[in-house]
């Protein structure tokens, strides 16, 4: 018996595949070595450790097919050492067919502790990916692209993203199955994303668009001066059992003063989530994917930016801190969908309105709960409040209301604390029963 096991054994590692050891590289400084000896590594191992900085030149890439961790070294108070300057979309898991759904699910990556500098569009692209965990990374000095995307000013617009996920643009004509999936985490990262012309560039720092059933975490990232939005996260559908989630939480979001006014004016933006290609999903309980927005805090310094603009049914927002600049067309949360729950949010500054919930093509923004909005400290240039859709419910002490719907309703009434569970002195008194 024991012959047996030991011959079992034997075959089972003669079968299962080898479990390459860590590979360390090390910075040339010269762009043709270091893309080489970067791709090298990725493509041999599941463990690349990079160590020093690295020059992609202007166009460099190291394309990422297969499962694996890139990780850089970190100093005594946890700041990446390691340095890549360069690139155009630096590190990239490209589609297997351009415009084609993937047969299976792409690659799971991890890319952790690495600094990003003058990359060009964006140094962390993954439309086909099976998996991401990007934390402890820093971003800096974003080249603008030019893509081909029509708008008011011109055939092309110009692009610049901190980290790009989904296939929107590789293949910007629609979502294709299965091509960004699974858990997908943005964690402690920070994205510098300033411009030289902030009104002529659509610059986001988190960019999630057409992912399928994926779980997604965007959590603790500083986001500052994007010229469009700060995290942006559209169109996600579940999966066919249901799967997918959405969680937006801890990020510290600063806009840029100026922003580009495509594809709609509002903008520049703190968090922008739900539907917006097809706001039918947003309205489709079997496709929306579930949205909870969490102990953010978001800057608006735009003259029509919002804080939170949302388009989804069922999203819940609470404590989530909002301060706006006085632009005159600038508003502090927008709900297009239906069901929402926020509560415990302020909204400080000054703005047209801190809450604005108005119906947006199949979204109907009907019976939303916005419950003890904190507005001490808000100056509405209309009001505090604009309702545009029907049955809503506004919980607390409101100063300033603009009520254009149908069976809304004001609660006027305080957030409240139960009482003590066994008060001290207090007992129930028995009752004689007879």
């Amino acid at each position: 018996m024991r012959r047996l096991f030991v011959a079992l054994f034997v075959v089972l590692l003669l079968v299962l595949p080898a479990r390459a050891k860590e590979v360390t590289v090390v910075g040339t400084g010269q762009p043709d070595q270091d893309i080489r000896n970067v791709q090298t590594a990725v493509d041999n191992s599941a463990s690349v450790l990079l160590r020093g900085s690295f020059n992609f030149g202007p166009d460099g890439r190291v394309k990422i097919t297969k499962n694996v961790r890139i990780k850089g070294e970190v100093d005594s108070v946890g700041e990446p050492t390691t340095l890549i300057s360069g690139g155009f979309w630096t590190f990239y898991s490209p589609l297997p067919v351009k415009g084609a759904p993937p047969a299976e699910k792409g690659p799971i990556v991890a890319v952790q502790f690495i600094r990003f500098d003058g990359a060009k569009g964006t140094p962390l692209h993954f439309p086909f990916i099976g998996g991401l965990d990007l934390r402890g990374c820093t971003v800096t000095e974003v080249r603008p692209q030019h893509i081909n995307i029509t708008w008011a000013q011109g055939d092309t617009l110009s692009f610049q993203a901190g980290v790009v996920v989904g296939n929107r643009l590789d293949h910007p004509k629609q979502r294709l199955k299965r091509a960004a999936t699974g858990t997908i985490k943005i964690v402690d990262n920070r994205f510098y994303m300033e411009n030289e012309k902030p009104d002529e560039t659509a610059g986001y720092g988190v960019m999630i668009d057409w992912t399928s059933g994926a779980e997604i975490s965007v959590k603790d990232n500083i986001i500052n001066r994007t010229s469009r939005n700060g995290i942006e996260i559209l169109d996600n559908v579940l999966g066919p059992k249901g799967k997918g989630s959405i969680s937006i939480e801890g990020n510290r979001i600063v806009t840029a003063e100026e922003g580009i006014p495509h594809p709609n004016k509002y903008g520049p933006n703190g968090i922008v989530a739900g539907w917006y290609f097809d706001t039918s999903g947003g309205a489709d309980f079997s496709r929306n994917n579930r949205i909870a927005i969490t102990g953010n805090r978001i800057e608006g310094r735009g003259e029509a930016s919002t804080g939170m603009l949302l388009y989804a049914n069922d999203i819940v927002a609470t404590c989530n801190d909002v301060v706006m600049g006085g632009g005159l067309q600038a508003r502090g949360i927008i709900q297009t969908g239906s069901r929402g729950f926020f509560a415990n949010n302020r909204v400080r500054g000054e703005a047209r309105y801190a809450l604005y919930c108005h119906p947006f093509e199949a979204l109907k923004s009907t019976a939303n709960t916005f419950a003890w909005t904190e507005l001490d400290d808000f100056i509405g240039i209309k009001g505090q409040i604009f309702l545009g859709g029907n049955v809503n419910v506004v919980i607390g002490k409101i100063h300033a209301l603009e009520d254009k719907g149908k069976g809304n309703r004001v609660v006027d009434t305080k957030s409240c604390a139960l009482p003590e569970v066994d008060p001290e002195g207090e007992s129930w008194e028995p009752v004689d029963e007879k």
